[in-house]
């Protein structure tokens, strides 16, 4: 069971007045050779950014701004661990560097500043180990993208629970089913079908399998429009769920979570269906979610002179306590009790008394506190001034009026405010420096579109993302500034690939594909290059392809219509690295190895022709 942290300070530095109609982010990238995170909206922002520990995270926010895709995770390496941007909420989506276990950053050395109202940067200082430790002498290796579900706020307890065992939760987060085995995101498929004054959403889960207190059981929800949730195993390792939600819902999403199941949100944020009305159910709800009559714990404060940890229940509550001698944290365990919807807790800054603060529902009857005191504070025993209240005694090992400064590298208590230097009225982007071309590399299809699918189940898009990834770290190592139009496994449209380069005034716009023909025909292999207007830049990459790698056949260099070439308003070049679909290009595209080749080939090709234009 995974502990989840009370930043409530973070809260009240997040509630902004919206604006009528949100704008976009259209781009961002994390340049880890620079420490500098950079990124551009269609319409002017204010972020608003944090430092957060355990584990240290810069939080920047963008109110006004919507994401218009799912959640992108991007593993960097090294002491950035990742780089996850997604939908906070209906109309702020949030941008989040997290640095790898036991590093942090001075929060007063990370720069936020607006080079125009639209373009924004973050720059971070080198990651330092916290207090002591050493350096890792491994830094956490580059792991391959993946399908991972957008960002959460800390879970909350269940509003109702259809069983004891807790398998299925209506929470404040959307819909939480415990599962006995979890599949693939990817391999998640979702059908809706309309009904008279209803419609169902149906989702397949291969690989996945639920506790046999759930199967063919049919439960009652009644909210966000949600009428009822039905539950079958038609095979031991494939799962289905049927909602049966009202006719004006939109449509619902699922993904594995990390706590052990499976999570369905509504598209487009649950305020889009907090207000809608439940169908009626239809006729077949077996078993009905039973309201937890427990004790509610709706608050945990410090006193006035921070003396006391106070934990307040709307009922008579009891809890035990035990310290832990050797880590120095203090548990209390309260039995028969839940968690409010949402808890009210302390704000834990700089000098507050409390270091970290951890609480849980360990299950419908009981709740975990776990709490660990600042440097120089100790924790004192657990009594009950009230029935329906406890209190831990909070004692400071300092003489009065003095405190430890610590040092830098030192983990802050908790969520730190980062000055964000707006722009300066009238300033404009700088253009790239002089003799640095940009280019932008396409990876097509992406998200909903995984292109075209070959032999094996191998996917276009499980393909092309790794080799673009690669042409553009080569590409940057040379000293070439580069941007992609997408950098995980999410959809983007043609519209917007283009309207990028368009608007950043590329001078080079290079989109990579890989092919597939119908009618069972494995014998079509080969690659092959695609232009419209310059016919140079595709010349130059197919060049360097057949002299870089082994390809399979030689199909050519062709003028085509493709819209990304047509609508690009600089030379551009589609590749075609092979075709999934055939017997000899399928098995080599499977190899890392040789699309490392083929990421190189492209690489040279784009340089080639670089030095050949002078650029």
């Amino acid at each position: 069971m995974r502990f989840h942290w009370l930043l409530l300070t973070i809260l009240s530095t997040l509630l902004f007045a919206l604006p009528a109609q949100a704008g976009r982010l259209l781009f961002w990238r994390y340049e880890n050779n620079q420490n500098r995170l950079i990124f551009t909206t269609d319409s002017r922002v204010q972020p608003r950014a944090q430092l957060i520990p355990n584990p240290t995270r810069i939080v920047l926010d963008l109110p006004g701004i919507t994401l218009g895709r799912s959640t992108v995770d991007q593993n960097i390496g090294g002491n950035i661990r990742s780089v996850r941007v997604g939908q906070f909420n209906a109309q702020t989506t949030r941008l989040v560097i997290e640095l790898a276990p036991g590093y942090t950053v001075d929060p007063t050395q990370v720069k936020v500043r607006g080079l125009s109202p639209t373009q924004w940067t973050v720059e971070l200082p080198d990651p330092q180990p916290i207090s002591s430790s050493p350096p890792r002498s491994n830094p956490r290796p580059n792991r391959p993208n993946r399908p991972t579900p957008p960002p959460q706020r800390p879970l909350t307890p269940p509003r109702s629970s259809s069983q004891e065992n807790n398998n299925f939760q209506v929470t404040r987060n959307g819909l939480f089913i415990r599962l006995n085995k979890q599949g693939q995101n990817r391999d998640i498929l979702v059908e809706d079908r309309e009904e008279e004054d209803a419609k169902t959403i149906q989702f397949t889960l291969p690989g996945a399998s639920f506790p046999q207190s759930l199967i063919d059981q049919t439960l009652a929800v009644n909210e966000y429009g949600v009428s009822d949730i039905k539950f079958e195993q038609p095979q031991p390792s494939q799962g289905r769920l049927t909602l049966r939600v009202a006719k004006d819902s939109p449509g619902w999403q699922a993904y594995y979570s990390r706590l052990g199941g499976l999570v369905l949100l509504p598209q487009g944020g649950l305020s889009r269906v907090e207000n809608l009305t439940a169908p009626e159910p239809s006729g077949e709800v077996t078993v009905s979610p039973v309201k937890n009559q427990n004790p509610t714990i709706s608050t945990i404060e410090l006193s006035n002179d921070n003396s006391q940890l106070l934990i307040r229940a709307d009922r008579p509550i009891r809890g035990e306590g035990s310290i832990d001698r050797l880590t120095g944290n203090f548990e209390i365990r309260i039995p028969q009790a839940q968690l409010a919807d949402p808890i009210q807790g302390p704000q834990l800054g700089r000098n507050s008394p409390i270091y970290q603060l951890k609480v849980r529902q360990e299950n419908t009857d009981t709740v975990v506190i776990q709490v660990r005191p600042s440097l120089g504070v100790r924790l004192g025993g657990l009594r009950q001034p009230n029935a329906q209240t406890l209190s831990l005694a909070v004692r400071s090992l300092q003489r009065p009026g003095t405190r430890p400064t610590p040092p830098i590298t030192t983990q802050p208590d908790g969520p730190i405010d980062i000055i964000v230097d707006p722009p300066k009225p009238g300033e404009i982007p700088p253009p790239p420096p002089k003799g640095r071309v940009l280019v932008v590399i396409d990876p097509g299809h992406g998200g909903k579109d995984p292109g075209a699918v070959g032999l094996g189940g191998l996917r276009e898009v499980d393909v092309i993302l790794p080799i673009s990834l690669e042409v553009s770290q080569i590409l940057q190592q040379q000293g070439v500034q580069v941007i992609m139009t997408r950098q995980a496994d999410y959809f983007v449209s043609l519209q917007g690939r283009t309207r990028l380069a368009n608007d950043r005034r590329a001078d080079l716009f290079v989109s990579i594909h890989a092919n597939a023909v119908g009618g069972g025909r494995s014998n079509v292999n080969g690659m092959e290059t695609f232009y419209t207007g310059n016919r140079e830049l595709a010349q130059a990459i197919h060049r360097s392809i057949l002299r870089n790698v082994t390809v399979a056949n030689d199909r050519g260099v062709k003028r085509s219509r493709f819209y990304v070439l047509r609508t690009s308003r600089m030379p551009a070049a589609l590749v075609e690295v092979g075709f999934v679909t055939g017997s000899i290009d399928n098995a080599r595209l499977r190899n890392p190895a040789y699309r490392s080749q083929m990421a190189r080939a492209i690489a040279l090709g784009i340089l080639d022709y670089i030095r050949q234009k002078g650029l």
